[in-house]
């Protein structure tokens, strides 16, 4: 072996290398993942409040990758989480805004053989969407993650106020009616629907004003008042136009055909059999109703493929390290001792950091041993291994001790009949014995053992040299440490900070719970990403239940006070009831749960499931309920309304972001079952009463 070593003094391994016991300090606990912690610098006047700070990191993590290609870096934590987030979702915003507004153009097109009216709907609506935008910049004065979701609420609700508009201006003209009265028939036969329509909507959207979510009660202002400017255009400019369209003629002159729906007429001639059918129906999908949960794991509402998102997951995988962790504050360093040695002792604490892992804890003790050890390292010398070439007899003899020694370690091991070790003892017995015949036949050989005496005898003057500096330490206290460090643990007010991280996956909403409930039993004002994540989602949860609740009963007393009639409300609502308990039933099958991303679907959906019944009813009571109700325009309106709705939250079943992806799926599957609740429902009801 030292034959092997001889080619170069180089190739020899240091004997004592004493930096190895620092080499696993930025790495998790089974050092498979190397840890740097970054404190990005925010600002908060802008949307990307750490934008500039990720674009600097990740151009150094693609400098590095470009220079070492075998190093495999990524970049996550809360902070990157959002920023990723708040791209990803503005990108799936507009894609899906873009498609709903085409396909809703192409949609008009279909159904009314044409596209100037379609294109005369689309521009009242480009023109609410305009207003809206000033007002949210006048008053919010920016949008954020939840906020900007408006833009398909109001190409989803806002344009189906111009379609009732001009389907019963189709209808009318259909009659030999001019321009003028056309237009003045829409106006009176449909207004006050779509006005009624509209303040059920805007209901859903202001019942969350008064919310503590910030996100939140912007989005009720600017959904709710998108609305009312929706309803506004709808009402004045859309008429307007197919005035002026009408009296030059610029529309075709075939009419268009308005689609009528016999087969549903043929349906709900008989009431009693088809509410059967559907009260069967609706039974045998009940037990889909209780499979539903609210899922509060943030991360699975993040986009798949993002690095950030990746990394996070690898975190939690391949270690016990999180990217989350508590706050928590102590005056003094005994007061900051104390705090970690109880949080220590909690099962679902991980890692506690403080500034007393930076300064020794017993330094006046240890102070004292260093010294006992520094006068016991004065008397070492490295004359101990000498400078000079090794001496044949010297090492002849220290390898006969060394042989006598290792037998009679073999006689123990063969009577504690250690086999294995037996073996390996021989063996080395073997090496020994052929090295002092060597050396005794030729001493000469033992002069290939300068090198190797030479670098051990460098190394133990190197290493005496170091552990003599340890040795003469000084005791540390928080002043004496230099900024860099200082800052991470101790505040501007003197207060020591301890950073505690979990030891469980805190994205697994009980377990994060768990976590701060037991911080809390040691610090009441316990901090931090983890009590935020859990008190902002329980508040967001709460929110959107209570903003459900109000939103029914907001619209029950707008159709209460609209009609004075208790039996109005209940069959306006029936449809909405039938539609929701569908939706729920579907859920369930299909393995669809609430999260903190779709829940607010379901005011929305309450709000805007009131439509069909209120415009049914009015075109119901218009003909005394003598009439066919689906020879008429209205029906084609409502599927039309409900159509635009789909589509415009549609686009988000396409998105990168699950969270927006889930608000997508549960909007269109909630217009499906709503529409098929006032088509199918509603009329055979009212035959029956």
């Amino acid at each position: 072996n030292i034959d092997r070593t001889l080619a170069g003094e180089k190739s020899l391994p240091t004997v004592f290398d004493l930096k190895e016991t620092r080499t696993k300090y930025f790495f998790t606990s089974n050092g498979q993942l190397l840890i740097m912690r970054l404190l990005p610098h925010k600002d908060f006047s802008t949307l990307d409040v750490i934008g500039e700070p990720l674009s600097v990191v990740r151009k150094a993590i693609d400098a590095t990758r470009d220079e070492y290609p075998d190093v495999q870096a990524g970049l996550t934590g809360r902070p990157v989480l959002q920023a990723d987030e708040m791209v990803t979702t503005d990108e799936d915003m507009t894609r899906a805004a873009v498609i709903a507004v085409i396909l809703v153009g192409l949609l008009f097109m279909l159904v009314l053989h044409g596209w100037l009216r379609p294109l005369l709907v689309l521009i009242s609506l480009v023109m609410a969407i305009a207003w809206t935008f000033g007002f949210a910049t006048v008053t919010v004065g920016e949008l954020n993650l939840l906020s900007m979701v408006f833009t398909l609420v109001l190409v989803g609700i806002g344009v189906d106020f111009g379609v009732h508009i001009v389907m019963r201006y189709v209808e009318a003209s259909r009659k030999g009616l001019d321009v003028e009265e056309a237009i003045r028939a829409a106006l009176l036969k449909t207004g006050p629907s779509v006005i009624l329509g509209a303040a059920t909507s805007v209901s859903a959207f202001f019942s969350v004003l008064g919310s503590d979510i910030l996100g939140v009660a912007e989005l009720g202002l600017i959904g709710g008042v998108g609305i009312l400017l929706c309803l506004l255009a709808m009402l004045t400019v859309l008429p307007a136009l197919l005035l002026t369209a009408g009296k030059r003629r610029l529309f075709p002159s075939s009419q268009p055909r308005v689609v009528a729906m016999p087969i549903l007429d043929r349906l709900s001639l008989r009431p009693y059999r088809l509410l059967a059918v559907l009260t069967v129906v609706s039974l045998v999908g009940l037990p889909g109703l209780f499979k539903i949960r609210f899922n509060y794991n943030l991360l699975e509402l993040q986009a798949r493929g993002l690095e950030s998102v990746f990394y996070e997951r690898l975190l939690l995988k391949a270690s016990d390290e999180s990217t989350w962790y508590a706050i928590l504050t102590a005056k003094t360093l005994e007061e900051t001792k104390q705090l970690v040695q109880k949080l220590k002792r909690i099962p679902s604490v991980g890692t506690v950091n403080s500034i007393l892992d930076i300064i020794p804890e017993g330094q006046a003790e240890k102070a004292a041993l260093y010294r006992e050890a520094a006068k016991a390292l004065d008397a070492v010398s490295p004359s101990i291994v000498e400078a000079g070439n090794p001496d044949p007899d010297a090492l002849i003899q220290a390898l006969g001790s060394l042989e006598g020694a290792l037998e009679g370690l073999e006689e123990k091991l063969f009577a504690a009949g250690a086999g294995t070790e037996l073996a390996s003892l021989d063996e080395s017995l073997e090496h020994i014995h052929n090295a002092r015949e060597q050396l005794r036949q030729d001493p000469q050989r033992a002069l290939r053992l300068a090198v190797l005496q030479r670098r051990m005898r460098e190394d133990i003057v190197k290493s005496l040299e170091k552990a003599r500096r340890w040795l003469d330490a000084k005791s540390v206290e928080p002043g004496d440490l230099p900024p860099s460090l200082r800052h991470i643990y101790v505040g501007k007010n003197g207060n020591n900070q301890i950073k505690v991280a979990p030891n469980e996956n805190v994205w697994d909403f009980e377990k994060l719970a768990q976590f701060v409930s037991d911080l809390r039993a040691v610090d009441p004002d316990v901090s931090g990403v983890p009590v935020s994540v859990l008190e902002s989602a329980r508040l967001t949860h709460r929110t959107f239940l209570i903003a459900a609740l109000l939103t029914v009963g907001l619209v029950s007393l707008i159709l209460w006070l609209y009609s004075r009639s208790l039996s109005y409300v209940l069959l306006t609502l029936l449809p909405l009831g039938v539609g929701m308990l569908w939706l729920l039933e579907l859920m369930g099958w299909f393995g669809l749960n609430f999260n903190l991303a779709n829940f607010f679907g379901v005011p929305v959906l309450i709000a805007i499931g009131v439509h069909g019944g209120v415009h049914l009813l009015a075109r119901w009571k218009e003909s005394n309920g003598r009439g066919a109700l689906f020879s008429t325009s209205t029906p084609t309106a409502v599927t039309l309304s409900f159509a635009t709705t789909m589509i415009g939250f549609g686009g988000l079943l396409f998105a990168h972001h699950q969270g927006l992806a889930s608000l997508g799926t549960i909007m269109v599957l909630g217009s499906f079952t709503s529409v098929l609740a006032c088509l199918l429902v509603l009329p055979a009801a009212l035959k029956l009463v």
